[in-house]
């Protein structure tokens, strides 16, 4: 059996309306307006346009000293482009030791021994996010492929794999491990095919590995 170590953390989430009333201190309409900014619930399809328009807010409110605001609306713009966004993957390698997010060492190659771990790491980016509780949760279903260079299909699993993150805000910086042992291949060059689906959208990412297996 595969084991398989989500882990990480984020930014992002919502928040309730308020009334601005006239006057108001600096501090307070900036809390105000982070409030409205951040009252919409989980982001759905943004547009290129939208993105832009909130991450220019963003900018703007920085420039005019609102720090807290500005920050909201950067989340804001980041939801927008997360939603937007085709599922995709900053890092996905063979590694040799996994300690958190971006704290992983790289295997020097790819080359494999008989009875040798499998092991991968790898940072999503565009899943989506379903409301649970008082939280939300991200879950990516991974199938999984060994075939030959040829394209023969030695063995395959779907649902090889689920992964799970759980957060009171949507997490945009996550990571997770999958390793499991070397099934017995004979000494050639292989490919490692992984199809992630995320659980939250309609979107899914192929991923190709070539390893070789070595006396």
């Amino acid at each position: 059996m595969p084991d398989a170590e989500p882990g990480g953390g984020g930014s992002g989430g919502w928040g309730v309306g308020c009334t601005m009333r006239i006057p108001v201190g600096r501090r307070a309409a900036a809390a105000c307006l982070a409030a409205l900014i951040v009252a919409s619930p989980l982001v759905g399809p943004a547009t290129a346009g939208e993105i832009a328009d909130k991450a220019t807010l963003a900018e703007t409110l920085l420039g005019r000293g609102y720090g807290e605001a500005a920050l909201a609306a950067f989340d804001k713009a980041t939801d927008a482009f997360w939603a937007a966004s085709p599922l995709q993957l900053r890092v996905i390698t063979f590694a040799d030791s996994v300690e958190g997010y971006g704290n992983y060492v790289p295997r020097p190659d790819a080359s494999f021994r008989k009875g040798d771990t499998l092991r991968l790491y790898f940072e999503p980016v565009g899943y989506g996010f379903t409301l649970i509780g008082d939280g939300v949760r991200a879950a990516i279903a991974v199938d999984v492929e060994i075939r030959t260079p040829g394209g023969l299909i030695l063995g395959s699993a779907e649902d090889f794999v689920r992964l799970e993150w759980k957060g009171k805000t949507p997490m945009h910086e996550v990571h997770a491990t999958v390793a499991t042992p070397l099934p017995d291949l004979k000494p050639g060059e292989y490919l490692l095919v992984l199809t992630l689906r995320d659980q939250g959208t309609s979107k899914t990412r192929d991923v190709t590995l070539p390893f070789t297996i070595v006396e």
